[in-house]
């Protein structure tokens, strides 16, 4: 692909993203009343299997963001069953890593990586060249640390792509289960106590 068309596939996305941005924002300025903790409850309870889909394309798509998966899987505890809830984000790990794998060199994030973290990914290439699967699970374990920046480097330097998956979901699926399992033990606790 040349570089011009590459640079129309950015603006484009670019542009889609805005605009997407910018519809959310005026739904809740206007419509502030579908934002109702309450109300978004009783949705999801309402529609389970809906509700899960909208989830699963929310958490796909925030790989294209470089933000951590915890505030969506804190936010999904209120509102699913635990084991649906890991289920769909195991899903979700692998359908954004890989995408975000395939999507690295066309959207710059290498550039953006190296520019903006030189040390830390300089650090993280040699420990990768000795032990690609435990680095990566450990990435992926870690708290409120994106992994998708481990998918961005393992895509530049062209680690095969079952080998980062696997990594990515072993160490988001043990954090997000303690997330999930215990957050939902958790607040199951402290909705009997404010009971009482």
């Amino acid at each position: 692909m040349s570089d011009e068309k590459i640079e129309s596939v950015n603006s484009l996305g670019l542009y889609l993203w805005l605009a997407l941005i910018a519809g959310s924002l005026s739904l809740y300025i206007f419509r502030p009343d579908l934002f109702e903790p309450e109300r978004i409850r009783q949705f999801f309870s309402a529609n389970m299997a809906g509700g899960l889909v909208v989830y699963f394309i929310i958490s796909t798509l925030r790989g294209f963001t470089l933000i951590p998966s915890t505030p969506i899987v804190l936010a999904g505890i209120l509102v699913f069953p635990p084991w649906p809830l890991w289920l769909v984000n195991q899903l979700c790990v692998y359908t954004s890593s890989a995408i975000l794998y395939y999507m690295t060199r066309n959207m710059h994030f290498d550039n953006f990586f190296y520019t903006r973290y030189p040390i830390q990914v300089e650090k993280l290439i040699v420990l990768l060249r000795k032990r690609e699967l435990p680095v990566i699970s450990v990435w992926g374990f870690a708290p409120f640390i994106p992994s998708d920046m481990i998918v961005c480097i393992c895509s530049v330097l062209r680690i095969n792509v079952w080998k980062t998956l696997l990594g990515v979901s072993i160490g988001e699926g043990i954090i997000c289960a303690i997330y999930i399992f215990g957050g939902s033990a958790g607040l199951a606790l402290l909705m009997n106590w404010l009971q009482f």
